[in-house]
């Protein structure tokens, strides 16, 4: 697939990183703000875009709520502002709509928010969690799970859509059985990112699966369509190990997603709190190293972020977004690209 003319570069920061999104007050839905008394608030992934307003639009998921897991909305007027506005905004899962059907640990869940524009239209995708079915075609609660991490592999998670017009106002789309997804699994399925190739809409996410023998394995997925709501089956894009300082189904979280200077790069976070973000390169968007071999082979390096976004501002300058001050909220840092 040719994308233009081939220079092997490399992400690193420039500059320190600045506030955008503080953890916000939820009044009645706050959660709890003292690491000593177990869970906290915590803001976690998210994804920022210009809306029909010419405003910077914030919109994340902040975890540890009163309820559980919510989306939160800031924006301002200039991308590189500090503390942007809170505007008190939020949506929480509906389960009417068959998000977040089995509340995990008694709580919602909805997360992972990704906004595309396509003729005249907003898109936002976002993690539905939980369904009725796991793997096995069981509901999902028909029997306790060994641990959290294997009900993460073998549960259905379910990635879903909401529309607008202008950006600002979203309603929630519903397929034929009333319901917001688009589609489920395989795993834990999370984390939508979006990129166009030509006339293709490829979307990758996090999820994972349970070996016959009990392994847990952590993937990043992708699939692609031509209309962002009819999409074609899952196929695995990466799987790496080697790089990783924990054994867990949660190392492959996050994807984004892009292309520069003729190459494909994808991030994947490994640990929020400790921000690893490992990168890899690549020719081919459905291949970024599958099994420690090949990966190694496309791997470019490691960045201090997590769940981190490239946003390119009017002007031209690129942005990298991260998640790993988890308590303090969403963070802003330049973001240039060396010949590697």
């Amino acid at each position: 697939m040719s994308i233009g003319k081939k220079v092997k570069m490399r992400p690193v920061l420039d500059g320190d990183f600045w506030m955008i999104g503080d953890n916000p007050d939820l009044g009645e839905l706050n959660g709890n703000r003292d690491p000593q008394a177990g869970k906290v608030q915590e803001c976690v992934d998210h994804h920022i875009f210009k809306a029909s307003d010419g405003k910077w639009h914030l919109w994340g998921c902040i975890r540890g709520t009163a309820v559980g897991r919510i989306l939160y909305h800031w924006r301002s007027d200039h991308l590189t502002d500090e503390h942007w506005e809170q505007t008190g905004e939020y949506m929480r899962c509906d389960a009417s709509s068959g998000e977040s059907v089995r509340y995990w640990d008694g709580e919602e869940w909805i997360q992972s928010p990704y906004v595309v524009r396509d003729k005249g239209k907003y898109y936002m995708f976002y993690g539905g969690h939980s369904t009725e079915w796991d793997m096995y075609g069981k509901a999902e609660d028909h029997e306790p799970y060994e641990s959290r991490a294997f009900r993460s592999a073998v549960s259905r998670g379910q990635i879903c859509v909401m529309i607008s017009n202008d950006g600002l106002n979203w309603q929630r789309y519903k397929n034929r059985a009333g319901q917001t997804r688009l589609f489920m699994g395989p795993g834990e399925a999370r984390d939508p990112v979006l990129l166009k190739i030509g006339n293709e809409w490829y979307l990758y996410y996090a999820g994972g699966v349970a070996s016959p023998d009990g392994e847990l394995i952590p993937q990043i997925y992708v699939r692609t369509s031509e209309d962002l709501i009819h999409w074609s089956d899952w196929e695995v894009v990466h799987h790496d190990n080697s790089v990783n300082i924990q054994n867990s189904i949660w190392t492959h979280e996050c994807p984004f997603v892009i292309e520069h200077a003729g190459y494909y790069y994808l991030f994947r976070t490994e640990n929020y709190a400790q921000g690893r973000t490992h990168v890899y390169r690549s020719e081919d968007p459905k291949d970024f190293g599958i099994g420690e071999k090949a990966a190694q082979e496309k791997y470019v390096g490691i960045l201090p972020v997590a769940a981190p976004e490239i946003i390119t501002d009017d002007d031209g300058t690129q942005y990298i977004s991260s998640s790993h001050n988890l308590t303090g909220g969403t963070m802003l840092c330049r973001l240039k690209w060396i010949e590697d």
